[in-house]
């Protein structure tokens, strides 16, 4: 046994590991929620990951994403990459250098064929182009919706369907208000949690 599958033994029996570490998670933004996300799915055992972005690291980034100083400039696919594979060097994690637009989106979920998409993009017109090609290819997508400002967690929502889930307040966005640690992390929390259920629960058998 590895050492990630020793560790994970503790909290899940064997059928349901063999279960998280075969599901293939595409996240879709590698900045506040994208890398938060895939910290703590690796930190739950998944290893299959295609991890997308096209930015680089700055040093505003790092009030709530998932990089250090010596990463400022660089790639930020990359440098998650790196950070993650310290946390478990059984991942296997693909990385993408793109700004998506509809037709490459279509073209990487062809070739990766993700069971899960967790959408973590700041942009509007891409938050649906990503929410609509995910539907259109029956793929399930965990959303993200209002996650700026502070001091009220209390009010994030969890909207479920069959095939998506939409994490967030509704009404507070990036675009509107300072995206700060605390809430951010709460969402990215319950993404990756919804991730989970979607595999363990809402799967059975």
């Amino acid at each position: 046994m590895d050492d990630i599958k020793k560790i994970f033994s503790y909290y899940f029996t064997n059928d349901e590991i063999k279960k998280i570490r075969k599901t293939k998670v595409l996240i879709a933004g590698c900045g506040g929620l994208g890398s938060n996300v895939s910290n703590i799915l690796i930190r739950t055992g998944f290893i299959n990951l295609v991890i997308i972005d096209y930015d680089r690291v700055e040093i505003k980034n790092l009030n709530r994403q998932l990089f250090f100083k010596n990463d400022v400039g660089k790639k930020k696919v990359l440098a998650l990459k790196k950070n993650l594979l310290k946390i478990s060097t059984a991942a296997r994690i693909k990385t993408v250098d793109k700004r998506l637009d509809e037709k490459n989106f279509e073209e990487i979920l062809k070739r990766e064929k993700p069971e899960i998409i967790v959408e973590a993009v700041d942009i509007d017109e891409t938050k649906k182009m990503i929410f609509e090609t995910s539907l259109r290819m029956k793929r399930f997508i965990v959303m993200a919706s209002g996650i700026a400002g502070y001091g009220d967690c209390e009010n994030i929502k969890i909207i479920r369907r069959d095939n998506y889930t939409i994490v967030g307040d509704l009404i507070k966005s990036v675009n509107d208000f300072n995206p700060l640690a605390p809430k951010v992390l709460a969402v990215a929390a319950m993404e990756a949690d919804e991730v989970l259920r979607r595999v363990l629960y809402d799967k059975k058998g």
